[in-house]
């Protein structure tokens, strides 16, 4: 039997037997002695009130002190990163147990301190590797993603997300197939896996090439996929390199209409125009009447050759027939290279205005065009100060170089592009060879807007990234790989028993203009973070701002600061959900104080077209069913007692950080009391949620009572 229900057994038996005892002296004595008979009643009395006083007593400075010094022990053992202090009231009767217990739990700090310095210490060495690998991989233009045995995503590269374009659906534990075709990877990783070993017993291929498109079908990609083997031999995960060749496919097809207008469509002119002129050549002696028609036919098709010609020339403009390697290049590099190739003349320089932008080329003929176009410009128009500005017209960038001064005649920019503009070799390129080959046709003018300015303006080929950054973040340094998740995965049917150590979380907050759905408040900004072994993935997080579509109070502005002019022009609620939808994947949705978040977004749901069916959990539960009722489980309060630092209160991003922190001390708690699978958990919560209801019918309705 527990202390505390032996002491109230212990003191309610020594209380009735007591009373009986006297009682039964006080009925012995009867009416024999009155007096003394009235003096046993009042030491009943006085008994029964020194019984309750002395409960009282121990229960303030005894028991309730004691369990909450036992719930604090425990809190710091089951969490093994918590620092927080074991709190006592200010008063209480436990003498030197108090300061004893808590002199422990500082040596168990310190010892936990210890422990984690000298794991800090013993991987270094891994640290910097890891810290290389991230390097390669953010290094890298191709996509890379590497994949365990159940499709699901243990490792990313940035430039995945970018040629991916779907940043919601990519992170540690997605599915593979949520952003790409799955017949064309499974048929590879199938090929790879069955190959037939050589006469060596080496296998025939260590990696095979292949074709795929987005899940959309919107992107094209070429991609290898090499097989990952473990320990035993067998294939415990694949690596998939991806690049995007939608535009090389719009490329090829130009070529290919170019190539069925050479060979079919011009085929027909020409042979109308050489069958006119060899009848008239094989005929001199025809009449005049026959004379004009096969004219009127060479005049005809001589005339749509010409437009089928200037057409064509139309169509390949800009195209780079021969293939020549390009790549993005960014006009703020090529500006600053151009600075320190010009310090031998000390008195031009090179000023970049506006945003630079990124254009499609070869970087480095494109930064010898450019220099030998300045000091071109230096030698005729005796300018020192040029600015360089990018612009974005339609499928092109516009790179204006301007200077003080008037523009230049076509006749000498024409004389300029005989120059040779090589690598410094005998014969090499020129200027306009370079240029032709970004498919540039540059042209002089006065400068719009700048009364005595003048600009070259060369028309250069767009990147294929966007150009400019749309209000999505995309993840600058994220954590993205976690190659735990190499470990088999359970399917959705048996869920319940996954552990939580294997469980992907999703954690949530919204923020709204109001707290009553049903009387039209609405969701003003919804983020989210991944939670994936036991981290929280920073570089995974999504964050929107909504519309509401109605004014917010000031009321609510004060909680969470944002006002009528923060939310006006976001997309709406039924533009949001869909993509947090596809953010959260199949993971455990996790919030505090889930319901409420939960009733807004399930009252939105088939407005938006998506539905979360997703398993739900709420920290305010989970701490609840660890702690007891007796402790404050809001977040500011839950975050005091963990040590936690919540910075961005009261903002759906910040309180998401906050409350993913939370969750993974809780999960190391539950752990600790044998709540180890989701199934476990969500059952224990679900349970604690129905005490709490009954608790709270129970005390309004003994509200009414003694109102009544």
């Amino acid at each position: 039997m527990r202390a505390r229900p032996l002491a109230i057994a212990i003191f309610a038996l020594q209380t009735v037997i007591a009373m009986l005892t006297v009682g039964v002296t006080v009925h012995w004595l009867g009416s024999a002695d009155a007096g003394l008979a009235g003096v046993l009643s009042l030491a009943l009395v006085v008994l029964a009130v020194n019984g309750l006083l002395g409960w009282f007593v121990l229960e303030r400075l005894v028991f309730r002190p004691g369990r909450k010094l036992a719930r604090g022990v425990m809190a710091l053992l089951e969490s093994r990163n918590a620092e927080q202090e074991i709190a006592l009231p200010r008063r209480h009767a436990l003498a030197e147990l108090a300061p004893a217990v808590n002199a422990m739990a500082d040596a168990l700090r310190v010892s936990r301190r210890e422990t984690r310095k000298a794991m800090q210490s013993a991987t270094a060495e891994l640290s910097e590797q890891k810290a290389w690998l991230e390097t390669i991989l953010q290094g890298l233009t191709e996509g890379v993603l590497v994949c365990n045995r159940q499709h699901q995503i243990m490792l990313y590269n940035h430039a995945a997300v970018s040629i991916l374009g779907q940043p919601e659906a990519i992170g540690l534990g997605r599915p593979l197939f949520d952003v790409l075709n799955r017949a064309p990877l499974q048929h590879t990783l199938e090929r790879l896996e069955w190959r037939k070993p050589d006469q060596n017993g080496q296998p025939a291929e260590f990696s095979a090439p292949f074709v795929c498109t987005s899940l959309d079908a919107k992107r094209m990609f070429h991609g290898r996929m090499a097989l990952m083997q473990g320990n035993d031999g067998a294939a415990s995960a694949y690596l998939v390199t991806l690049v995007d060749i939608s535009a090389d496919l719009a490329r090829m097809a130009q070529i290919d209409k170019v190539r069925r207008a050479l060979t079919q469509d011009l085929r027909g002119i020409v042979g109308n125009l050489r069958a006119a002129a060899e009848t008239r050549m094989a005929y001199p002696d025809m009449s005049q009447e026959d004379r004009r028609s096969f004219d009127e036919v060479i005049h005809q098709e001589s005339g749509r050759l010409s437009e089928e010609i200037d057409q064509l020339a139309q169509e390949i403009h800009g195209y780079n027939m021969s293939r020549w390697p390009m790549a993005d290049v960014f006009v703020g590099d090529l500006v600053n290279c151009l600075e320190h190739r010009l310090q031998d003349l000390p008195t031009v320089h090179v000023q970049l205005a506006g945003t630079p932008l990124w254009v499609h080329g070869d970087s480095l003929s494109l930064m010898l065009a450019l220099d030998c176009l300045l000091r071109q410009l230096h030698a005729y128009t005796g300018a020192e100060l040029f600015e360089m500005e990018s612009l974005l017209g339609d499928r092109r960038v516009y790179l204006d170089v301007s200077w003080a001064g008037g523009p230049v005649p076509s006749s000498e920019l024409n004389r300029w592009l005989e120059l040779p503009c090589g690598y410094g070799e005998p014969g090499g390129q020129s200027l306009g060879d370079t240029l032709e080959r970004h498919g540039c046709e540059p042209w002089s003018q006065a400068a719009s807007g700048r009364e005595g300015h003048a600009l070259l303006r060369l028309p250069l080929m767009d990147s294929r990234r966007p150009q400019f950054e749309s209000d999505e973040r995309l993840p600058s340094r994220p954590e993205f790989y976690d190659f735990r998740l190499m470990q088999e995965f359970k399917g959705d049917d048996e869920r319940a028993d996954v552990p939580l150590a294997e469980l992907t979380f999703v954690v949530f907050d919204c923020e709204m203009t109001g707290l009553n759905p049903e009387a039209g408040d609405e969701i003003i900004s919804i983020a989210g973070v991944r939670v994936v072994n036991g981290r929280v993935l920073t570089g995974e997080t999504f964050d929107q701002i909504i519309d509401p579509g109605r004014p917010i109070p000031p009321g609510s502005i004060r909680f969470h600061g944002l006002t009528d002019q923060d939310v006006a022009g976001k997309p709406s609620v039924q533009e949001v959900l869909p993509r947090f939808r596809a953010f959260a994947g199949d993971a455990v949705l996790v919030a505090h104080n889930a319901a409420f978040d939960m009733k807004f977004i399930s009252i939105k749901e088939r407005q938006s077209g998506v539905r979360f069916d997703n398993p739900v959990l709420d920290t305010l539960l989970l701490s609840a069913l660890l702690d007891g009722e007796e402790e404050d489980h809001s977040l500011d309060a839950l975050c005091d007692r963990y040590g936690i630092a919540i910075s961005g209160r009261h903002t759906a991003l910040g309180d998401t950080m906050a409350t993913a922190e939370l969750l993974i001390r809780i999960i190391e708690r539950l752990q600790a009391q044998g709540h180890r699978t989701l199934g476990a958990v969500m059952k224990a919560s679900h349970m604690e949620a129905e005490l709490r209801h009954r608790s709270a019918v129970f005390g309004a309705q003994n509200g009414d009572s003694a109102g009544a």
